[in-house]
């Protein structure tokens, strides 16, 4: 039978990987609960504050590596403390319900923070399909900026846009064409307004023009439409079919690639961060 008092020094191991789980459960393990909460309620902060500036990728690098190292340091100190408590005596926080419930306010605050992000700031997409070659490849991961209704939009941004008809399902397409324009096609060449449009972002891959994909009649924009395009024009599936796209199913604005699909291609390391505004 064991004492009500009976010391059980710390396992540093244990304490080092319990904060790599949950930044402060380390210390909480250790006794030092209100360090433990401190501690973590000092990363929801930064971590809510740095991700202002995700918009730049040099400087979500920066934030995501110095949360890295916070939460290494947090680590650290509790394994060096662990190694101090020779004469450790359990208290009433040294329970596995305690440490439990810790587990899951912790898992509960990073469910919290990335809804707020995807809802208020920004949204990660993985691109699956070819239509946005050669801005966009398939396989790309890309950091995309959540627009309010307020937000204006300009041509030749890319956007993510999701329709009614689709099921859900979200697109990625350059804007061409603006609200009360007038949008044309004529054997590839985009004209607004009777102008041929400038695309130096855009690809032909397949020879032979077909009416359907390659001409298309006059288009006249509402006041709160704009008409999308792919610009892998012949593998794009956009405003040709789909129609011009109102500014409420635009809830996207994309910002850059933060890792690169192509993995064999030669210029995969120069394609981090490449600028997709």
């Amino acid at each position: 039978m064991t004492g009500l008092h009976e010391t059980k020094p710390r396992k540093p191991w244990l304490a080092l990987l319990l904060s790599l789980v949950a930044v402060g459960l380390g210390q909480v393990y250790n006794g030092q609960w209100r360090k433990g909460v401190w501690l973590f309620l000092t990363e929801v902060g930064l971590g809510m504050f740095m991700v202002l500036y995700w918009a730049d990728f040099a400087a979500m690098l920066l934030c995501v590596s110095i949360l890295a190292g916070y939460n290494l340091f947090v680590a650290g100190e509790a394994f060096v403390s662990a190694r101090r408590l020779r004469d450790f005596t359990p208290g009433p926080w040294n329970h596995g319900w305690v440490y439990g419930l810790c587990l899951l306010v912790s898992l509960g605050a990073g469910s919290v923070f990335k809804w707020m992000v995807q809802e208020y700031f920004f949204i990660a997409y993985t691109v699956p399909s070819a239509s946005m070659v050669p801005s966009i490849r398939v396989g790309d991961r890309f950091m995309a900026e959540v627009l309010e209704p307020e937000d204006r939009l300009s041509r030749g941004e890319i956007v993510i846009f999701t329709l009614p008809e689709t099921q859900g399902t979200d697109f990625v397409k350059r804007i061409v064409g603006l609200p009360g324009e007038t949008v044309e096609i004529r054997n590839r060449q985009v004209l607004v307004d009777g102008r041929e449009l400038k695309e130096p972002y855009v690809q032909h891959i397949k020879g032979g023009l077909i009416q359907e994909r390659d001409n298309l009649a006059p288009v006249v924009l509402g006041a709160d439409e704009y008409f999308v395009m792919g610009d892998n024009r012949e593998d794009s599936y956009d405003s040709r079919w789909l129609g011009p796209v109102p500014r409420e199913q635009i809830t996207g604005r994309a910002g850059y690639v933060y890792f690169p699909g192509d993995l064999d291609a030669p210029d995969w390391l120069d394609r981090f961060g490449t600028d997709l505004r």
